[in-house]
C-alpha cells in the first residue's frame, strides 16, 4: 500500500535533537578510538625504544667485556715482556760473573793452575755460549708469547665484532616485529571506528526516519480527523435538512389532513342538513374516511415523534462515534515511530446501490413523499427514518441501520434513497394525495 507524503518542516526540533544526538555520539566515538590508536602508537614506540636501549646496554656490556678481556691480554703481554727483560739481564748478570777474571770461577781455575790455559778459554767460550742460549730461548718464548696474545686480542676483536652485529641483528628484529604489530593493531582500530560510524549512521538514520514515520503518521491522523470533522459536519447539515425536509413535509400532510378533515366535517354538514336520512349511508362512509384520515394524521404524529427521537439519538451516538475517534487518533498518533494509523469511521457506504432511471417504473417518482419505486417493487425513500421504521429496527442511526443489512441506499438523479432490502411492507404510504381516498 503506498504511503502518503505529507509536507514535513525538515528543521522541526526532532530533526534537529536527531543530528545533535548524532553528532555528540561520533564525536565522543572518534575521540575514543583517536585515544586508542594515539595511546597504541606511543606503546609500541615506547617498545621500540626500550628496545634500542636494551641492545644499547648489551652493546655496551659486550664491549666493555671484551675491552677487559684485551687489557688482561695487554697486561699478560706486558708480564711477558718484563719476563723476557728480567730473563735477558739475568743471563747477561750469569754470565758476567761466570766469566769475570777476578769473580769465583777465576780463583777456582787460578787455584788449580788452569789460567791461561785451553781449558780456560774452552771455558770462557762455553759461559758465552750459554748466555746467548739463555737470550735466544727467552726471546724466542717472548715471541711466541706476544704472538699468542697478539691472537687473542684479535680473536676476542673478532668475536666482539660478531656479538654486537648478533645484538645488532635481534635488536632490529624486535623493532621490525613490533612495528609489523603496531600497524596491524593501528589498522585494525581505523577499521572498527570506520564499522563503528557506519553503525552510528545506520542507527541514526533509523532514527530518523522514526521521527518521519512519526511526523507522517501524526499529519495522516490530523488529516484523517479532519475530513471526519468535514463528513460530521456534512452529516450533520445532510440531518439538518432532513429534518427541515420533514418538518416541512410533515407540516404540509398536517395541513392536507386538517383540510381533508375540515371538507369531510363539511360534507357531513351538507349532508345532515339536506337529509339525515335519506343520506345516512353516505354520512357513515364519510365517517369513516373522515376517521381513517384522523388515524392516519395520529400515525403521522407518532412518526413525527419517533423521527425526533432517532434523530436525538443518532446525534449522541456520532457524537460517542467521533469522541472514539479522537481517542484513538490521539493514542495512535502519540506512538514514537508508528506506521500504523488508526482509521477513523465513516459513513458506510458498501450497501450503497447505484440506480440509474432505467431501475424505476415509469412516473414512479413521488414527489409529494419523497419516494420512489424500484423494479423490486421496494419503496426507497428520500427519508431515511421511514425505512428504519419500515424494517422495525428501532431509534438507532443511520450508519447502525445500514450495517444491520436491512436497511440500503440507492442513487437516483443525483438523490440517496433508503429502501428495506426484504421488499415493501404495503400499506398506504404518508404523503399519498386525499383524492386517491375517496
Amino acid at each position: 500500500m503506498a504511503t502518503t507524503n505529507y509536507d514535513i518542516d525538515y528543521n522541526d526540533p526532532k530533526f534537529q535533537q536527531v543530528e545533535a544526538d548524532k553528532q555528540v555520539a561520533m564525536n565522543e566515538m572518534n575521540n575514543t578510538y583517536n585515544n586508542m590508536i594515539s595511546q597504541s602508537d606511543k606503546y609500541y614506540q615506547d617498545q621500540i625504544n626500550a628496545t634500542k636501549d636494551y641492545a644499547s646496554t648489551q652493546q655496551q656490556l659486550q664491549q666493555q667485556n671484551t675491552d677487559f678481556a684485551i687489557e688482561q691480554v695487554e697486561q699478560q703481554k706486558a708480564q711477558a715482556e718484563k719476563d723476557y727483560t728480567k730473563e735477558q739481564s739475568g743471563a747477561y748478570v750469569d754470565w758476567q760473573k761466570q766469566s769475570n777474571q777476578f769473580g769465583a770461577n777465576a780463583e777456582v781455575q787460578a787455584s788449580q793452575g788452569l789460567n791461561n790455559t785451553g781449558y780456560s778459554e774452552s771455558s770462557q767460550v762455553s759461559m758465552y755460549n750459554t748466555y746467548q742460549n739463555r737470550v735466544a730461548t727467552a726471546r724466542e718464548s717472548y715471541n711466541k708469547a706476544v704472538l699468542n696474545y697478539d691472537n687473542a686480542i684479535k680473536d676476542a676483536q673478532l668475536q666482539n665484532n660478531s656479538k654486537l652485529a648478533e645484538i645488532a641483528f635481534q635488536a632490529l628484529q624486535t623493532q621490525l616485529e613490533l612495528s609489523l604489530q603496531g600497524f596491524q593493531y593501528k589498522n585494525q582500530l581505523v577499521l572498527d571506528q570506520v564499522a563503528q560510524k557506519q553503525q552510528l549512521e545506520n542507527t541514526y538514520y533509523s532514527r530518523y526516519q522514526d521521527v518521519l514515520n512519526q511526523m507522517n503518521t501524526e499529519n495522516s491522523m490530523a488529516e484523517q480527523v479532519r475530513q471526519y470533522n468535514e463528513n460530521l459536519s456534512l452529516q450533520k447539515q445532510q440531518m439538518q435538512e432532513e429534518i427541515r425536509q420533514y418538518n416541512q413535509s410533515y407540516q404540509l400532510q398536517v395541513q392536507q389532513y386538517n383540510e381533508g378533515i375540515r371538507q369531510f366535517n363539511v360534507e357531513i354538514e351538507r349532508l345532515k342538513k339536506q337529509d339525515a336520512i335519506e343520506n345516512e349511508h353516505k354520512i357513515k362512509q364519510l365517517e369513516l374516511q373522515k376517521a381513517s384520515l384522523e388515524e392516519q394524521k395520529r400515525q403521522a404524529n407518532l412518526d413525527y415523534q419517533y423521527k425526533q427521537q432517532a434523530l436525538a439519538q443518532s446525534q449522541k451516538q456520532w457524537q460517542a462515534e467521533y469522541n472514539l475517534a479522537k481517542q484513538k487518533a490521539s493514542s495512535s498518533g502519540g506512538s514514537s515511530g508508528s506506521s500504523s494509523t488508526t482509521s477513523i469511521k465513516k459513513n458506510n457506504t458498501s450497501n450503497t446501490t447505484s440506480v440509474n432511471k432505467n431501475n424505476t417504473s415509469s412516473g414512479s417518482v413521488n414527489t409529494t413523499t419523497g419516494s420512489i419505486k424500484l423494479s423490486s417493487g421496494a419503496t426507497a425513500y428520500a427519508n431515511w427514518t421511514k425505512a428504519v421504521n419500515e424494517a422495525k429496527l428501532g431509534p438507532v442511526s443511520l450508519e447502525t441501520a445500514l450495517k444491520s443489512g436491512k436497511v440500503k441506499q440507492t442513487t437516483y438523479n443525483g438523490k440517496t434513497y433508503y429502501y428495506v432490502s426484504s421488499g415493501n411492507s404495503g400499506g398506504v404510504k404518508l404523503g399519498t394525495s386525499l383524492g386517491s381516498l375517496r
